[in-house]
């Protein structure tokens, strides 16, 4: 409510009382003939005071929600300053595809946990749940060394504070195994991993809260495009190798027959009439 209509309701208000006590000292001081009865007065101010009444309430209830408009487009306004600057942090599969020498050949690579921070500020104190817990298969790994590798990797996806800072750009991998054989539907290992993650950033106090699904089903699915630049690399080095097999399959010694080698032992006197014959036949083809 603004201070003019607040100045009208008090002016509305103390006109009525001062009203009331005039009529209290001096009686019906305001008859006049054919002039409303008193109770005709005090039903049309009582009127009056309930307009000013809910006037006064309308006015109220506008000020009201303008207070409450306010504050919400103030909460939006730093919400989309804390997501403009908050840390992101990313759980999910990555996938590395070896590149053979060979074209045409079946495409393999290697997957990998990968933890990392998009966002553009450090995230603190980040604690990472997984369920249910990573394993892989025992032909990825020598003897004896799968359980010990995913007990180090899960130790990591306990819930417990895995990284007290996780700056902007970083990224962590852990060996998860090899590609195709992972995808196959007969590998008796999970098929899909929930990863919960928790933790704050350097602007607000308040937590973060995000949760990450690994599915093999639909990362088998995933583009794999092979970089021209390796490509390239090993297509060179394909022709390097054959380059070397048809120089090594290449005699560098040559054996010489009998005749060829008695035409050599000849003087050069004898060779240079036989050469001076040849020139001329081959003049007289030749001039017209």
């Amino acid at each position: 409510m603004n201070r003019r209509a607040a100045w009208t309701v008090i002016a509305a208000i103390v006109a009525f009382a001062l009203f009331c006590m005039s009529v209290l000292l001096w009686g019906s001081w305001w008859r006049f003939p054919g002039m409303p009865t008193a109770e005709e007065w005090s039903a049309l101010f009582g009127a009056t005071a309930l307009i000013a009444l809910g006037f006064a309430w309308y006015q109220i209830r506008q000020v009201d929600q303008s207070n409450k408009a306010l504050i919400a487009s103030n909460e939006h306004s730093q919400h989309v300053n804390v997501e403009a600057v908050r840390p992101r942090v990313q759980v999910a599969l990555r996938a590395d595809r070896t590149v053979l020498k060979e074209r045409g050949g079946p495409v393999t690579g290697t997957l990998y946990i990968a933890v990392r921070n998009i966002g553009v500020s450090p995230a603190i104190n980040v604690k990472l749940r997984v369920s249910p817990p990573f394993t892989s298969l025992e032909t990825f790994f020598k003897p004896g060394m799968m359980g010990q590798h995913f007990e180090e990797v899960n130790r990591v996806f306990n819930g417990e504070t895995a990284f007290p800072t996780l700056n902007p750009g970083n990224s962590y991998i852990w060996f998860l195994g090899r590609a195709p054989e992972l995808f196959e539907e007969s590998a008796h290992i999970p098929r899909r991993w929930t990863v919960e993650a928790e933790y704050t950033g350097t602007i607000s106090d308040k937590p973060f809260h995000d949760t990450f699904i690994l599915d093999l089903d639909v990362e088998k699915r995933i583009e794999l495009p092979v970089d021209p630049l390796i490509r390239i690399g090993k297509d060179i080095q394909v022709v390097g190798e054959k380059l070397e097999r048809i120089r090594n399959a290449t005699p560098r010694t040559f054996n010489l027959g009998e005749e060829t080698l008695a035409t050599l032992r000849r003087p050069q006197s004898a060779l240079r009439p036989r050469l001076r014959m040849r020139q001329r036949q081959i003049r007289g083809r030749i001039d017209p």
